[in-house]
């Protein structure tokens, strides 16, 4: 017995020193029975997280602090390490406490064979705090999500070798992608094919030097049309320094692009209209300083060393003097653009330049004002413009209006005797020549009615002759000095009312045309016409038409009066013999006659006078015919106002 007592004293100090251990621990250790499952063993960090003394302990099983789990649940899951399937089971669990509060633990468990029995060895972590840190850390990813699907640019993360792994979801709402789509090194898909080698060259060299990343080029949206986005990317590091991912951003900055390209387009043009402007335009600050000088400005100074652009206007007035254009010399004060400067805003300012030290002078017109942009910022711009030959034409021109007014004086004064004598003849004619045609006249009358029974037929037929010539030659005179009284009287337009001015010219040939089926469509119309030059057209017209169709079996003339625009389209037609549009030309010239005075007497004076009273009242003349199918005469006469474009139609059937 002594020697076993021996024996046995180094194992019991072995036992105490591996009790002290496991009561030192800071995990907990706990000992229970494979088969009751009742605890054995809890050592001393359990027993003060749980709250329970190690009485108590002995009478419960880890179900009791385990309220997840049933016994039936917690069997099958330690049934792996009874049937030798597993070494060790690891899993995460709730421990309950005495004051019934519940904390976090993960769970090593193994299985021992103990003096012929199971026994299960169970050592718990306490992981409250990496609870909390897993809880905080996914919090922080979430607002690092939250804060990147929030941001107005496309982001995502990459791998060290660049393949990326992550997108917000605005990349994804812009390309219309899927993450399966865009996984690795699936965003070369909504490259432009034309820059991708280049875009894929710059990555790989920067993820290879590790390097930043910053590079523009355009990316396809959803709708298939690129807009350039300015792309950015910065390596994560760890303690080491070394690479653990990228994290990369796509900034749109396609209308800052496309703006800036309109911007120098801009001033390109601005550069090439400058350039190409036939004016001189000179933009200075408020100090009168010259900003710029376009090239015709120069070439308008007569500058030929660019150096001058940058004197101030003191010294430009050292190598320029102004005057007015009547040559009186203008204080400095009193220059374009010291006015411009007070604030004066200059609109074609004629004066003459010289230089003072050569013989160069030219005439100016100056135009120009201060001119705001921005946060009340101020220019003072001078367009200059050579009007030298301007105003020589317009001096040449002024001597010549001088010498044209001096001849048209003495041509007017030709006319006005020429007119006078043209009165004389007319009075001639109408007094001298018509006083023998009446004896003529006269005698022959007289030797028909007196002597008809000493001439025989023949003799009788002279005589007839004699007077039908007579009277046409009367008619003739009559014609001619209408027409001369018409091209020299003067013009009087009045307001005419149209229907009742026709209705009562009509009146003059109520005897005439009692066998003429005539018809009067005509609104109220009211014209600004001379009313004598109209009568004159018009019973010129209807005279004609009563003539040419006086042959048809039923006369007929209709007058009808329509509105066009700002005219009134007045027409007379008849059914008569009409005539071939190949001699339109002739019919309104004074003399021409289409068919012989035999059969159709006339002077051939009556469509020239028509004529010339449509041109003196403003308006025009033509016709439409066809032989055998009668003409159509149409007048355009000048509405009194537009008002009447569209007039309610009256209809007159005056005689018939």
């Amino acid at each position: 017995m002594t020697r076993e007592i021996c024996e046995l004293a180094p194992i019991e100090n072995a036992c105490t020193r591996v009790d002290g251990i496991l009561e030192q621990s800071l995990n907990e250790i706990y000992l229970f029975d494979a088969q009751t499952l009742h605890f054995e063993y809890v050592n001393s960090r359990a027993r003060l997280n749980l709250g329970y003394s190690m009485d108590t302990l002995r009478m419960m099983t880890p179900l009791d602090i385990k309220p997840e789990f049933d016994e039936a649940s917690f069997r099958t899951l330690v049934n792996p390490l009874l049937h030798g399937a597993m070494k060790i089971l690891i899993f995460e669990a709730m421990h309950l406490r005495a004051d019934g509060t519940l904390y976090p633990v993960e769970v090593h468990l193994q299985l021992f064979a103990q003096s012929g029995r199971m026994v299960f060895l169970a050592v718990i972590l306490d992981i409250t705090i990496r609870r909390r840190a897993e809880s905080a850390l996914r919090e922080s990813e979430e607002r690092f999500r939250t804060i990147v699907n929030t941001i107005p640019q496309l982001a995502w993360i990459a791998e060290p070798d660049g393949s990326r792994v992550w997108y917000n979801q605005r990349w994804y709402d812009y390309t219309g992608t899927t993450p399966e789509e865009m996984e690795g090194w699936g965003w070369q898909k909504v490259h432009d094919i034309e820059m991708l080698p280049k875009v894929v060259e710059r990555w790989t060299h920067a993820t290879a030097a590790g390097k930043a990343f910053d590079m523009e080029f355009p990316l396809r949206g959803a709708d298939g049309r690129f807009r350039i986005f300015l792309t950015r990317a910065e390596p994560l590091r760890n303690a080491e320094g070394r690479i653990t991912q990228w994290f990369g951003t796509n900034t749109d900055v396609n209308e800052q692009r496309l703006g800036e390209k309109a911007r120098r387009e801009v001033e390109k043009r601005f550069e090439v209209v400058m350039g190409n402007m036939s004016e001189g335009l000179v933009i200075f600050d408020l100090a009168g300083q010259p900003l710029h000088w376009n090239a015709a400005a120069l070439r308008m100074h007569d500058i030929g060393n660019s150096e001058v652009m940058l004197l101030n206007p003191h010294t430009f007035a050292q190598i320029y003097q102004l005057s007015t254009v009547e040559g009186v010399a203008l204080p400095f004060d009193q220059w374009p653009l010291t006015r411009i400067l007070r604030g004066e805003h200059l609109n074609d300012l004629e004066l003459r330049i010289g230089r003072v030290d050569r013989d160069w002078e030219r005439v100016f017109s100056y135009s120009g004002a201060l001119s705001h942009y921005g946060d009340g910022k101020e220019l003072a711009f001078l367009v200059v413009k050579d009007i030298t030959e301007r105003k020589n034409a317009e001096d040449a021109l002024r001597d010549a209006k001088v010498n044209l007014e001096h001849k048209v004086d003495e041509r007017t004064a030709q006319l006005l005797a020429k007119g006078k004598e043209m009165e004389s003849f007319c009075y001639s004619v109408s007094h001298d020549l018509r006083a023998p045609l009446r004896g003529i006249d006269g005698y022959s009358r007289l030797l028909l009615e007196e002597y008809h029974d000493r001439f025989d037929e023949e003799g009788q037929n002279f005589l007839k002759n004699v007077r039908t010539a007579t009277k046409y030659m009367t008619d003739l005179i009559e014609d001619l000095l209408a027409y001369s009284r018409l091209e020299r009287q003067g013009i009087s337009r009045t307001a005419v009312e149209l229907s009742s001015f026709i209705s009562n010219l009509l009146d003059q040939y109520h005897t005439r045309a009692q066998n003429v089926r005539l018809t009067v469509e005509v609104s109220d119309f009211q014209v600004s016409v001379d009313p004598e030059g109209l009568a004159i057209a018009l019973r010129n017209l209807i005279d004609n038409a009563l003539k040419f169709s006086g042959y048809a079996p039923e006369p007929a003339i209709e007058i009808r009066a329509r509105a066009a625009s700002n005219h009134c389209i007045l027409s007379v037609r008849d059914n008569g013999i009409g005539f071939d549009m190949r001699f339109y030309e002739k019919i309104f010239e004074v003399f021409q006659r289409l068919h012989r005075a035999e059969e159709y007497p006339g002077t051939g004076i009556g469509l020239a006078m028509v004529q010339k009273a449509m041109e003196r009242i403003g308006g025009r003349v033509w016709a439409e015919s066809q032989p055998g199918a009668g003409a159509t005469f149409y007048l355009q006469l000048p509405l009194l106002n537009a008002s009447q474009a569209i007039p309610h139609e009256r209809v007159n059937n005056a005689i018939g």
